[in-house]
């Protein structure tokens, strides 16, 4: 069991610091991951590695001594390293901190653990004096808590935000029950208290997993809904294009006999054999006129991309639904930051915004207000699109951009608007969320990646 724990705890911090390992934040959450586990690594050496080596081999004295030595190391590193590695985590991951405070915390916080390497035994006996311990590492726990806290409430990306919120939790109240049972219990002389952090890990493990499904931790994100998605709009595209082939060619034969009734209609003077013709010829225009329609919300989508201001596009789709807005007596407020350019296809991007304010402006059929932001978040450029319409129900709101899912009875729906701007957002590397609550609104948020955000520089060498 110990030496599953330990391997659990080391494989989520190598899965943390595969997701980004050059974000200096990522990389202390790997250390303390790592750090952590070496408490249960002086475990696995005791409890588990020198009884199978005296099983296997003939344990001499210095091989005991090599065992036990890097045994008390491994927990001296995990009750020093672990409030200290905490700590950085929680400075790095603050963005309100100037890049100064992060240059000299690390250095002065590190004050702490070398007095306490300097004033504790660590060979042939581990012994801490834990009065001291819980004087610092208390403190160092709080403020890295605070410091987490803030920065989830100043995050104006809903995504991050939401990210940081389950990160938050799956971090902070498993780590204040590792530092109970670690110190504070052992300055009540209960030195095996710290078995319980097993069960810990356990239930964090679980929720990480659970929680990584659908929201995120730490940048790891297992998105099989998005996959199934994927799949299913490659399926549809590949389908639609066989089914208007076929169509097309059965089609082609019934105008072409409809043609010719229409001929002998006339030649003999049929008046109503006519009509039956030209029914025929308007129907078989209809069906391939539907079937053009399908396929092109479903093709795959092709960028041409270049700089574009999405300031300026968001305010172009504005003028361009102005008379619908009038007619539905919705009001329209802007939040654009006009500075950001963005690397991508401009024409795509605005029939995106194009879809989205139509289908607001449809759900606010007796009035009510559309606002568009435009910002920069640390991670994303962010797009949001909000309406306090009729909203959708929460029965709903999990099939909303799948093909032909619509809430809307109408003949010219195919339930393929989102479908087709979740499309264009992929093709971007970007991401498309949805947030309502039935008769409050929606909002949708479209994701950016911070890259394709053009300097002053890029913006004149086509964001290349």
């Amino acid at each position: 069991m110990m030496v599953f724990i330990l391997f659990t705890i080391w494989a989520l911090g190598l899965l943390v610091l595969f997701t980004d390992p050059k974000r200096t934040s990522i990389r202390w959450a790997c250390a303390t991951a790592f750090i952590g586990g070496c408490g249960f690594l002086s475990a696995v050496i005791e409890e588990t590695v020198m009884p199978l080596w005296a099983d296997a081999f003939t344990m001499n004295h210095g091989t005991e001594q090599t065992l036990l030595f890097f045994s008390r190391l491994s927990s001296f590193i995990c009750q020093v390293g672990l409030p200290y590695s905490f700590l950085m985590f929680a400075v790095h991951s603050a963005e309100f901190l100037t890049r100064r405070t992060k240059l000299i915390a690390p250095f002065a916080a590190l004050c702490l653990p070398l007095l306490m390497l300097a004033i504790t035994p660590i060979y042939p006996v581990l012994s801490f004096n834990y009065w001291i311990m819980v004087a610092w590492v208390i403190p160092f726990f709080l403020i890295a808590c605070t410091l987490l806290i803030i920065q989830y409430r100043n995050e104006k990306d809903p995504l991050v935000k939401k990210n940081s919120f389950f990160t938050n939790v799956l971090i902070i109240v498993p780590l204040f029950f590792v530092f109970i049972f670690i110190y504070v219990m052992r300055i009540q002389n209960d030195y095996e208290a710290w078995r319980y952090n097993m069960l810990v890990v356990a239930i964090q493990f679980i929720l990480i997993v659970a929680i990584s499904l659908k929201y995120g931790f730490l940048g790891v994100r297992l998105r099989v809904e998005k996959r199934r998605l994927d799949s299913t709009l490659r399926a549809l595209t590949s389908g639609a294009q066989i089914m208007n082939h076929t169509i097309k060619n059965e089609v082609g034969k019934i105008s072409l006999y409809a043609d010719r009734i229409e001929t002998y209609a006339e030649e003999t003077n049929q008046p109503k054999l006519k009509e039956d013709a030209l029914v025929l010829l308007q129907s078989s225009q209809h069906m391939l006129d539907m079937m053009n329609r399908i396929q092109n919300q479903l093709r795959d989508v092709e960028l041409r991309e270049s700089s574009s201001a999405p300031g300026e596009i968001i305010r172009q789709v504005i003028q361009n639904l102005k008379p619908y807005m009038e007619k539905q007596q919705v009001l329209v407020e802007c939040e654009l930051d006009e500075s950001l350019h963005l690397y991508g296809d401009p024409v795509q991007l605005r029939e995106i915004l194009t879809n989205l304010c139509m289908n607001a402006i449809e759900a606010m059929k007796s009035g009510g207000k559309l606002t568009l932001q435009l910002f920069l978040s640390n991670r994303h450029l962010v797009i949001a699109v909000a309406d306090t319409g009729t909203g959708i129900s929460k029965e709903n709101l999990p099939h909303v951009l799948d093909p032909f899912f619509s809430t809307k009875r109408t003949g010219q729906n195919f339930g393929l608007g989102l479908s087709y701007c979740y499309n264009v957002m992929q093709k971007h590397q970007g991401m498309l969320e949805i947030y309502s609550e039935p008769g409050k609104g929606t909002t949708v948020f479209l994701f950016f990646p911070k890259k394709r955000v053009l300097t002053g520089s890029t913006q004149t060498e086509g964001g290349k």
